[in-house]
């Protein structure tokens, strides 16, 4: 795939677009999302960013953890609170204080904001949500949301949040089963969403063009190369106008993202006329063709409404006014 300069996600992942305070990349059973969150947090270290990890599954990759600009919430349960239960609730679910980890993470944001090259930027990096999902999902909002308003406060800080978006829509809180899916909440919320696949899954999005229309099996995720695969942006700009892209990503050996555009190519060959079906028109008791002078006649025909808009609109302000400034074409990013 020949790559692609004008790509929203490849200026976002690199922090040259610092209109997405909140950035959730959530992923399914078939492809993971924690490499491409992973070269993103490079990204903001390369910009001297400074890192806060809230570890609640595993910890990321080596060469992040050890930079001197990473700090690290632990929320993973000990051995010894395994051991004694204090680590689950009585309905297995973890036991984790979202009033305590709001307070470290604010204060390690304090900590490493200090540290900060970019004038007190910092990226929070959340690794996973369903934990904090399954203890309650009215507080595991209100923390993103205050979140990404400490972030809205740096033009160059941004929360990266990874979700399961497969198991995190079965999770309902105690409040009722008829609330709306964890999926569709995440992206009110957030300023950009990305969703992660697997290259499979390009044969079955546009069935006809990019592959031959064939379904594709299912591949598990030991079939996939979690390092490469698709993804869909949908990025809620600042005037409010909601911009979708799809494009192709893949880790390199420098662990930076490299993204593509994804092009659609029909591979599907019209019918040939050997097996088009019967002339609709052939049983028709009227003609539908017209001749040339018909034609030529029906040219010839000026109407009303043509004429009407040869003449010209004079118009001039008044003190009352108000003029829009704003670009139309501003979405284009042109």
């Amino acid at each position: 795939m020949a790559m692609a300069t004008g790509l929203s996600i490849k200026r976002i992942a690199a922090h040259q677009q610092h209109s997405v305070p909140l950035l959730v990349l959530s992923e399914t059973a078939q492809q993971t999302a924690l490499p491409l969150m992973e070269a993103m947090v490079r990204e903001g270290l390369g910009h001297g960013l400074g890192v806060v990890v809230v570890c609640l599954e595993q910890l990321l990759s080596r060469d992040i953890m050890c930079q001197p600009a990473v700090a690290l919430v632990d929320c993973r349960p000990t051995m010894a609170q395994i051991g004694d239960g204090s680590a689950f609730l009585p309905n297995g679910t973890r036991q984790i204080d979202l009033a305590r980890l709001d307070r470290d993470v604010c204060s390690q944001i304090e900590r490493i904001s200090a540290v900060s090259k970019v004038s007190g930027g910092f990226v929070v990096v959340i690794d996973d949500l369903e934990p904090l999902l399954n203890i309650s999902r009215v507080d595991t909002l209100a923390l993103l949301r205050k979140l990404r308003s400490v972030a809205k406060q740096c033009q160059s800080s941004r929360i990266l949040a990874r979700y399961s978006r497969d198991i995190a829509d079965q999770r309902t809180d105690k409040g009722g089963p008829h609330l709306p899916l964890v999926s569709n909440v995440l992206r009110s919320i957030s300023d950009a969403v990305v969703d992660v696949y697997p290259m499979d899954v390009l044969g079955t999005w546009m069935p006809g063009w990019y592959s031959n229309g064939e379904a594709q099996p299912f591949v598990t995720l030991g079939d996939n190369d979690e390092r490469r695969g698709l993804l869909r942006l949908e990025h809620r700009r600042q005037s409010g106008k909601v911009g979708y892209e799809v494009a192709a990503f893949e880790i390199n050996e420098q662990q930076r993202p490299v993204f593509s555009a994804v092009k659609a190519v029909a591979t599907a060959e019209p019918p040939s006329a050997a097996t088009a079906g019967p002339d609709p028109r052939q049983h028709l008791l009227f003609n539908l063709d017209l001749t040339d002078k018909q034609r030529q006649d029906r040219a010839d025909v000026e109407l009303p409404y043509l004429e009407a808009q040869a003449g010209e609109i004079h118009y001039q302000m008044a003190e009352e006014d108000d003029w829009d400034e704003d670009d139309p074409d501003d979405d284009l990013e042109i």
